[in-house]
């Protein structure tokens, strides 16, 4: 038989999601006490319960308050208590609803929580990093990737930090998007949330979207499973955003320049004279430099209009015509001078 009486705070998963507390009172095998249930979409739902603790914990969830107009059954609980002192379990209600939960007992004190004998600490905090490309975000797009990003937090706020007229400014969300007309076009956007969850252990997500490159997203928490879905989720909503030409030069530029460079070693045998053999190689390596260097300087990696006004086709294709451009161009002013020093060895 598990000791379990005490607080509990933790998360429930599955169909419905949201934050958890348990108020648990235990005699014997013989479980009573109140959930307090915080959905993220629906609001608060208490309950009361009952249940026993023999090798499994089981007990069965009455509603007695909640929002008016939803409706709320039943829920049945199996759970478990791990050696790391957290209780883990399945829920699932009469209607097809179902899920998982973790919960963290809560001791006051300065001393480790424990439970059992077993001190409750983290397993481990569990980080995940996804890069993302170079991205074209319009209003809405920047409303739809702050409603992802805030998703799954409850008690969070979410943080903006971007330049304006050569400043820094961090604003929260809300009055980002209040002043957005006024702020026109951004190069660069960070967009940060974090709340507490457990052990003292806050879980955060930050998404920096920069001006020249590296541009990523990063998720951190002491639900693994959480941190993956979460981090991918993002970089999957992101990547309907990507300009695919500008992304992929960032990402191939070094080999597409080897590839050149590559080529310019096949050409060099028709080109007679060593002094116009070095000419060549200079030109292609500072046309190829340029190349490299305007990508990443002057393109930028996140372009970002917040303007209600709607954007002109030149404005938003620029930089992916101005890449094709450069690249034409840059390959056209290369056979140039090799013809050159072909007609005069």
């Amino acid at each position: 038989m598990n000791n379990i009486a005490g607080k509990w705070a933790g998360r429930i998963y599955g169909t419905n999601t949201g934050n958890v507390f348990l108020e648990i009172d235990q005699e014997g095998n013989r479980l009573t006490g109140i959930a307090r249930f915080l959905d993220t979409m629906w609001g608060l739902v208490i309950y009361d319960f009952v249940g026993e603790s023999n090798d499994h914990i089981h007990f069965t969830c009455t509603p007695k308050q909640y929002p008016e107009g939803i409706e709320v059954n039943t829920v049945i609980v199996v759970a478990q208590l791990r050696p790391d002192g957290t209780l883990v379990g399945d829920w699932e209600s009469p209607t097809g609803t179902a899920g998982t939960f973790q919960a963290f007992p809560h001791i006051y004190g300065d001393g480790p929580a424990q439970v059992g004998g077993q001190i409750s600490v983290p397993e481990q905090i569990y980080n995940r990093t996804v890069s993302v490309g170079s991205v074209r975000l319009y209003d809405v797009d920047v409303n739809n990737l702050l409603d992802i990003i805030k998703r799954d937090f409850i008690q969070g706020r979410l943080i903006v930090t971007y330049r304006l007229r050569g400043s820094e400014v961090t604003k929260y969300a809300e009055d980002f998007l209040r002043d957005s007309t006024e702020t026109g076009e951004l190069r660069s956007l960070k967009i940060t949330i974090q709340e507490p969850e457990a052990h003292g252990i806050n879980k955060m997500v930050a998404v920096d979207l920069t001006e020249h490159a590296g541009s990523e997203v990063r998720v951190s928490g002491i639900n693994e499973s959480w941190v993956v879905g979460k981090a991918e989720s993002i970089s999957r909503a992101l990547s309907s955003y990507q300009n695919r030409l500008v992304t992929s030069y960032r990402k191939y530029g070094l080999n597409l320049n080897s590839v050149i460079f590559l080529l310019m070693l096949v050409a060099i045998p028709e080109i007679g004279a060593w002094v116009n053999r070095l000419i060549f190689v200079g030109s292609v390596a500072t046309l190829l430099f340029i190349l490299l260097a305007v990508h990443g300087k002057i393109i930028p990696n996140t372009l970002i209009f917040l303007s209600k006004r709607k954007v002109g086709v030149f404005r938003r294709l620029w930089p992916t015509v101005f890449s094709w451009l450069i690249a034409v161009t840059s390959a056209l002013v290369a056979m140039w001078i090799f013809s050159r020093l072909i007609k005069n060895p």
